[in-house]
This record gives C-alpha cells, sequence and structure tokens, in this order.
C-alpha cells in the first residue's frame, strides 16, 4: 500500500479527515472551501479516498443537478451509495455508513488526475448536512443580519437579489441560503459555511442567535411573539429535507423543537406596499433540487 497522509476541513464545527494517497495528491479548489482547511485533529468524519475503473451500472436513487455535475444517492440496505457524474461520466463512486462517519470515496483514473477536489460536487455539503441534523442541528433558508452583538435570522428566501447581488452565484447543492443552525448550551447558534452568502461579514464564522423572524403578507404591520410549538413549526417549514430518509425527518422535527426553546420567534407582518416581500414560504431549493422540498 502507498503511503497517505489526511487533510482537514471543518465546516460548522464539523470537522472531515480526507485521505491523500500518494497516487492522488489532491487539491483544494479555488473557492470559499479552502478558507475551512484545518489541521485534522479529530475528524468527526474519516473518508478514504483511492483510484480505480468505475462501472456505469445504474443507481437507482435520486439525482440533483449540482453545476455541470449529477449528484447521485441511493441506499444500499443501512449504507449509501453516492455517485458524482459529469460530462455523461461517472467521476467518483462514495460509499458511507448509515451515519456518515466513516465513508471511502472511488475516482475514476482521469478524474484523480486532475487532482480534484473529493467532496466537490455536493458531496461535502450533503456530509454536512446529515451530521448537522445528526448533532441536534437544522439546516434552514434564510438570512442573517448583526444584531446587539449577535444574529438575526430572517426565515425564509430572499428573491429581491440584494443580499451579496453582485456576487457571482456558486453551484450548490442546498443553495447559497442555507444557513445551518445549531444549538450549543443554553443558546441557539448560526455557523457560516463556504456556499452560502447570506452571513453578515461582521459576523465570524459562528453566532449566538438573538432573534429568528418570519414574515406574512398582511394588509397592517404587526409584531406577534411565537410560542415555542409554532416557532418549531416555522422552521420546519423552511428546513432542508431530503425525500428519501424518513429518519432524517424525524430528527428534524425533534431538533426544531429543541432549537424553538433556544431563541425567541417573532413572526412580522410586511404590507406588500412596504417594498419589502414577504420572506417566500415555497420549498427554498425548489428552483435548484426538485428532490429537496420543505415541509409545513
Amino acid at each position: 500500500m502507498g503511503r497517505t497522509r489526511l487533510r482537514g476541513l471543518e465546516i460548522a464545527g464539523i470537522q472531515i479527515g480526507i485521505e491523500v494517497p500518494d497516487p492522488c495528491e489532491w487539491e483544494w479548489p479555488d473557492t470559499a472551501v479552502r478558507e475551512f482547511a484545518c489541521p485534522p485533529r479529530a475528524p468527526e468524519i474519516h473518508v478514504g479516498l483511492r483510484i480505480a475503473e468505475l462501472g456505469s451500472g445504474e443507481l437507482h436513487g435520486e439525482r440533483y443537478h449540482v453545476g455541470g455535475s449529477t449528484f447521485e444517492i441511493a441506499r444500499r440496505g443501512e449504507d449509501w451509495l453516492i455517485a458524482l457524474s459529469r460530462g455523461g461520466k461517472r467521476r467518483q463512486l462514495a460509499l458511507f455508513d448509515r451515519d456518515f462517519r466513516i465513508g471511502e470515496i472511488v475516482q475514476s483514473p482521469e478524474w484523480a488526475q486532475e487532482r480534484r477536489y473529493p467532496l466537490a460536487g455536493g458531496l461535502d455539503e450533503w456530509l454536512v448536512l446529515q451530521r448537522t441534523v445528526a448533532r441536534g442541528g437544522l439546516c434552514v433558508s434564510g438570512r442573517v443580519t448583526f444584531q446587539n452583538g449577535g444574529a438575526r435570522i430572517e426565515l425564509g428566501r430572499d428573491e429581491s437579489g440584494a443580499t451579496q447581488g453582485w456576487r457571482v452565484a456558486t453551484p450548490s447543492l442546498l443553495g447559497r441560503q442555507s444557513l445551518v443552525l445549531r444549538a450549543e448550551g443554553a443558546g441557539l447558534r448560526v455557523f457560516r459555511t463556504p456556499w452560502s452568502s447570506v452571513m453578515d461579514e461582521r459576523l465570524g464564522n459562528d453566532a449566538r442567535v438573538v432573534e429568528l423572524r418570519c414574515f406574512d403578507a398582511s394588509e397592517q404591520v404587526f409584531r406577534e411573539l411565537l410560542d415555542p410549538r409554532d416557532a418549531a413549526e416555522e422552521l420546519v417549514s423552511h428546513a432542508v429535507l431530503p425525500l428519501n430518509d424518513e429518519r432524517f425527518l424525524d430528527r428534524v422535527l425533534r431538533n426544531a423543537t429543541r432549537a424553538s426553546e433556544q431563541a425567541s420567534c417573532v413572526r412580522l407582518g410586511v404590507p406588500a406596499v412596504a417594498g419589502r416581500a414577504p420572506a417566500d414560504s415555497s420549498p427554498p431549493l425548489a428552483h435548484v433540487l426538485m428532490p429537496l422540498r420543505s415541509v409545513g
């Protein structure tokens, strides 16, 4: 066997250790991902990497289009198979355990020769989504602004284009308006990710959530403090939910209940004439990835 070493990546407090075998000295992509590189001291997710010829057999899973790539995921018993295809050819095939703690990625020789980042094409986002929910958190659509030394979360998609409007969109599996929330201690925190562009630059890589907001179209302006049950329903209605995992939905429902007890949530009535469209209640990823949806 050839010599290997580990590279580390930490996103939203989730550390991933990725092998670097001698035959496949992959490089970090020229994107925000490289800013999240770290020493692999205590990886929560261990990813092996090897090179081999890949078959073209159907996985019969769900497919998502991420930029110019196709991300496909399917169950194999308790495990998960994830394929990445580009240009009509399969480039990678990954196998992960049921909890996405241990996995192996097999790259085609041609793909490995290009020194490709092995978690590209949405795989890093999928791992962070799964482990976030497994650890008691949520991925929701929204935007983050600075408030009283912390973060105010406005739930829902912003279709105005005002937020970071001059930046070039980066292909993303979860969407550029996705946020990672997780209860820590007695509070709720929001985490910056390399694929999201909706976190106020005045905040660091994570911040305490001081308020959650949702919006309703109304003839009059109003402000209503929601009880934890209604707040949990709002969080779930904006959560990212894969269709292929009922256990995932159960965890989201439980996590939303806990999160709603960690930060206050208010509903604001916003007249259409006020010039600000209320947050969209449609599926946060429907315009990008049809197999992902919101439920409410």
